[in-house]
């Protein structure tokens, strides 16, 4: 990692773990000009609000194309650290045409200049307002939003849910790799991603040393924003066409270790209804630490930001 992403990322930690807080500048809504929805196919009625993508063609199939999407409020100031909170519902119409910001990240910057390493870091704006989805949607497969009309009878379609890769310290489902028109254009299926928070933004664990029950720093608040994403579009899949009951995960490497996980766990049961693992398990040595391993982990971040420890031990 090149000295100025050390320098952006190490800062922006030690602020916020040490309280320090901004206001940023990033909205978590984009109106677009309003116009009459009923008769617009690129229009959405969903669980927050309506939500208006745009059309590309691909392969000479029309493929429906909704990016930025969001699922929590931004995790800044008062949220930071904490498990997501889901987004408010908006008015007038979402413009989900723009990709969304990566989350706070890790550089690949070993091999300055190589393409094959660059491919992989973050290609929009950083931010820790970064919760937002995206999703693709075959045109011939797409059941429009109609106000005024009864909706039309079409058999629903499986749903895929890209999760990143990056051992939970860098990824963003912003990258050209991960542009799914492909096989929306190609499959009959939905296909969606997400953006989850990564490293101490999203792994930080100082539970403990809160009062019991206090929702600070419970840790994996990264594997909870999966969880929000996934359960916003499972309420809102038959809205685009999709089945909410053929629900598919598939990632690699974090992403593989995540879907384990959400799996087994009894938060996610009924959310989804299997899941593809690629490169990555939650019993990898890389995908897991004991309590006491993070406990020590933050600790030493508190410190290297110029924090007093006994502080958070003694009065947190």
């Amino acid at each position: 990692m090149g000295q100025l992403s050390i320098l952006c990322l190490f800062v922006t930690v030690c602020a916020s773990v040490c309280g320090y807080s901004w206001p940023s500048d990033e909205t978590t809504t984009r109106p677009s000009q309003f116009k009459d929805f009923h008769t617009d196919p690129l229009v959405v009625e969903t669980t927050s609000g309506l939500v208006r993508g745009y059309s590309k063609t691909v392969l000479g199939r029309e493929v429906h194309v909704f990016t930025g999407i969001p699922f929590a409020k931004p995790p800044i100031e008062q949220l930071r650290f904490k498990k997501p909170v889901p987004i408010d519902p908006w008015h007038g119409i979402l413009d989900a045409t723009k990709q969304p910001n990566s989350c706070f990240q890790e550089r690949y910057e070993y091999f300055p200049g190589f393409e094959g390493e660059e491919m992989w870091n973050p290609n929009t704006n950083i931010s820790e307002d970064c919760l937002y989805l995206n999703i693709w949607v075959p045109q011939r497969l797409r059941i429009r939003h109609h106000a005024d009309k009864p909706t039309i009878d079409r058999p629903k379609v499986p749903v895929l849910i890209w999760i990143y890769g990056g051992g939970y310290m860098s990824g963003t489902a912003t990258l050209d790799v991960y542009d799914a028109d492909i096989i929306a254009a190609t499959s009959d299926v939905i296909v969606a991603s997400m953006q989850y928070r990564l490293g101490s933004f999203g792994f930080l664990y100082l539970n403990r040393y809160f009062p019991r029950g206090s929702d600070e720093t419970p840790g994996n608040m990264g594997l909870w924003d999966q969880i929000l994403a996934i359960r916003w579009i499972k309420d809102n899949a038959a809205a685009f066409g999709g089945d909410p009951d053929l629900i598919t995960l598939f990632g690699e490497s974090a992403g593989g270790g995540s879907i384990s996980i959400h799996l087994i766990s009894p938060v996610t049961k009924g959310l989804v209804r299997r899941g593809i693992m690629q490169s990555g398990t939650m019993n990898a040595p890389w995908s897991y630490m004991s309590s006491e391993r993070a406990e020590q982990i933050g600790k030493i971040l508190i410190q290297d930001c110029g924090c007093n420890v006994s502080l958070l031990e003694n009065s947190p």
